[in-house]
């Protein structure tokens, strides 16, 4: 991994400026697959697509800001894994700020999805996180963003493994055996046949796929 001069941000809404960082090459050298798609490669991170303002508090996605590369030969360490990645309360909060927004449907889904991974970082990844159950409204909220997810869901075969994973990470078990057994890539087989091994198991819980350039078995 080699990174770049700090990719410099304007905010959208009040022109106050935050850096990330930017890359001028990486790899997907040990990196690690969820089944509810959240890919972490320590050697290519990614910058979040929605960011928060440090000044005014407000949120935006990443193609809204003004950007230019910072000329400071001391901002590539300083910006050095500044991601702006979001918990998923500022994603709630994201969610709820942008309601009266005029989005495109690409940006909802984007910011839909985003919740959908960070929910299960916080409540269902891991041993840890399902210790502290969701309250009722959080619940609440999530399944609304399912259910959007799935209303708008690209029903191409290049999202039937997602569209799968959610219907399975909310217990529609025999809805999620249908899509993946109507999924024709034979590269993918090995995905699906472990996606129904969960399904078998009535499992909602997202599982890891890859861990550390593996496949898990």
């Amino acid at each position: 991994m080699i990174p770049g001069p700090a990719n410099v941000l304007s905010c959208p809404f009040c022109g106050g400026t935050k850096e990330v960082m930017s890359l001028v090459s990486g790899n997907t050298f040990r990196g690690t697959v969820w089944s509810d798609t959240r890919r972490e490669y320590p050697m290519l991170p990614e910058v979040s697509p929605i960011q928060q303002c440090p000044h005014c508090k407000k949120y935006y996605f990443i193609e809204q800001a003004k950007r230019e590369y910072s000329k400071d030969p001391k901002s590539e360490m300083r910006s050095f894994m500044k991601l702006g990645n979001l918990s998923f309360r500022e994603l709630k909060e994201a969610i709820l700020q942008m309601e009266s927004l005029s989005l495109s449907k690409m940006q909802r889904w984007i910011l839909n999805h985003q919740f959908f991974m960070a929910y299960n970082d916080t409540f269902r990844r891991s041993p840890e996180t399902k210790a502290f159950p969701p309250s009722e409204e959080d619940e609440t909220f999530y399944q609304k963003v399912i259910e959007e997810l799935l209303d708008g869901i690209d029903k191409s075969a290049d999202y039937e493994l997602f569209h799968a994973e959610l219907l399975r990470e909310t217990g529609r078990f025999e809805e999620a055996k249908e899509v993946l057994l109507h999924h024709a890539n034979e590269d993918d087989r090995w995905v699906v046949d472990a996606m129904l091994r969960h399904i078998n198991d009535k499992d909602t819980l997202p599982f890891l796929l890859i861990k550390e350039g593996e496949v898990v078995d």
